[in-house]
């Protein structure tokens, strides 16, 4: 006898093959869509201090593209650096006119040849646009400091400040004065300084004129002072719309001629270092200052709410000048409970006849002259270079800063007689310091990231806790839910 169809299993059958289908096609459509989703949408940065995430500044860097630029991965593939090609293609999603090409060393050996003599080694990182390039060696990207035990990981700052390189018209020149016992820029600053694509070169006044492409004079901390000579260079300089960079340390060596300079504009500093009296400006040491950033600069404004810390610094006085055409702005200020103490003073402590604050601890002086008004006289310029300074702005700008410990973590660790590093805020200033001296629109300063993890430390009591837990407490746990399903369903 013929066996009677089910229809109302036919049916279900049917609806569940059609719903079957349904889903599968959802699934392939959704990996379709997902898989032509740009890699920063699909892909998770879940690394410590987020190595292959590009921040804010990259980002503005790559807004203010207008030419194309590639990004030669060099490497041999199968043995890719996962974390660089992360970051590429974070790069490669970010903006429309960034390009991530691979190139395989034992494919293409000769690749790197058009662009350096030097040996390129796997993981570096060639970056081009126009006729312009800049080679990134991979022994950049990685930076281990041997002295602390510190490993970091510096792809975005080398990578961002490439692109900044090969996509600027011009680069920028600064000059640090030698020959007064200076404090020597810090790797901090002169990494700075390299991510901006500025050169900075040493200058010996005594021997030399200053340069007409220099774009910025940094004085640094000089232990002894200038001659009467140099100072006034210095002073011709400055006169003729130069900027500088100037920044002292409180000694007892006596440096008329460099304070010459400062009381050409008003501008003196306070004898001894200055003591914060309130705690809630300054961190462990009245003399490690957690200063107010004023809101009234371009050169501050952006540290407003970042760590930053000013140790062994002077008050600063100013006079108001007569002439009309010289603006002093307070950079950095203290508390009215601050106090200035002697350097042969021999306690910290407030005494009668200690200078009272608030003081100021930096300046921005900004002097405006009537275009084409600089003599020949001013300085000791030739041919393009006359033509450049006279036609200029015609403002004078200088940034005075009364620590070398602002900038410099190697003075911070000297004067602290221990290791002490630079809080993100103070580098930052330098570079938005190196941005207003040298006229950039942008100085790209970003930070390598740590690639030291933190570690959790358990005691031993809490380890037991831990353990009994997942070995008793979870399969319990696991057990009494089963009972609770299997009471409920038999109550059904």
């Amino acid at each position: 006898m013929k066996k009677k169809i089910d229809m109302k299993s036919l049916t279900n059958g049917s609806y569940s093959m059609a719903l079957t289908a349904v889903i599968i096609a959802a699934i392939v459509l959704v990996n379709l869509i997902v898989g032509a989703l740009p890699s920063d949408l699909t892909t998770f940065d879940t690394s410590y201090n987020k190595l292959f995430t590009i921040g804010d500044t990259t980002r503005e860097v790559l807004q203010s593209l207008s030419e194309d630029v590639t990004l030669n991965f060099i490497t041999k593939t199968g043995s890719e650096d996962e974390r660089i090609e992360k970051l590429l293609e974070s790069y490669d999603a970010a903006s429309d006119r960034v390009k991530v090409k691979k190139v395989d060393l034992v494919a293409d050996p000769t690749f790197t040849k058009e662009y350096t003599d030097a040996n390129v080694p796997s993981g570096s990182v060639i970056v081009t646009s126009g006729g312009k390039s800049k080679v990134i060696d991979y022994n950049s990207i990685y930076v281990t400091d041997y002295t602390n035990y510190k490993s970091s990981f510096d792809g975005e700052g080398q990578i961002t400040s490439a692109i900044a390189y090969v996509a600027s018209e011009d680069s920028g020149k600064v000059c640090y004065t030698v020959g007064h016992d200076e404090i020597a820029l810090s790797a901090e600053m002169t990494d700075t300084l390299e991510k901006a694509n500025i050169t900075a070169s040493e200058l010996n006044l005594l021997s030399s004129q200053i340069p007409g492409d220099c774009e910025a004079l940094i004085i640094f901390a000089p232990g002894s002072d200038f001659t009467s000579d140099e100072a006034e260079k210095v002073k011709k300089y400055l006169e003729g719309g130069g900027h500088a960079l100037i920044v002292t340390l409180a000694t007892s060596t006596e440096m008329p001629n460099l304070a010459g300079i400062l009381k050409v504009y008003g501008v003196s500093a306070v004898d001894g270092y200055v003591m914060e009296g309130d705690p809630d400006y300054y961190t462990e040491i009245p003399y490690l200052l957690l200063p107010v950033a004023s809101t009234a600069s371009q050169v501050t404004a952006s540290v407003k709410g970042i760590n930053l810390l000013y140790g062994f610094a002077q008050g600063i006085e100013t006079v108001e000048s007569d002439d009309l055409n010289v603006v002093a702005t307070p950079l950095f200020t203290t508390s009215a409970k601050a106090f200035s103490k002697s350097l042969m003073s021999q306690t910290m402590e407030k005494e009668s006849g200690d200078p009272e604050g608030p003081f100021t601890l930096a300046v921005q002086i900004e002097e405006t002259r009537s275009v084409g008004s600089f003599g020949e006289a001013d300085i000791d310029l030739e041919g393009d270079d006359k033509e450049t300074k006279t036609e200029g702005s015609g403002i004078t700008k200088i940034l005075y800063y009364t620590s070398p410990c602002l900038f410099s973590s190697d003075a911070l660790s000297s004067l602290l007689q221990m290791y002490a590093e630079m809080p993100a805020g103070n580098m930052k200033l330098f570079a938005d310091s190196v941005t207003y001296l040298t006229d950039k629109e942008m100085t790209v300063s970003i930070e390598a990231k740590s690639m030291d993890e933190p570690t959790l430390t358990v005691s031993e009591g809490k380890q037991t806790l831990i353990g009994n837990t997942l070995m008793f407490g979870l399969p319990a746990a696991v057990l009494i839910a089963g009972i609770a399903v299997t009471v409920r369903r038999r109550r059904k």
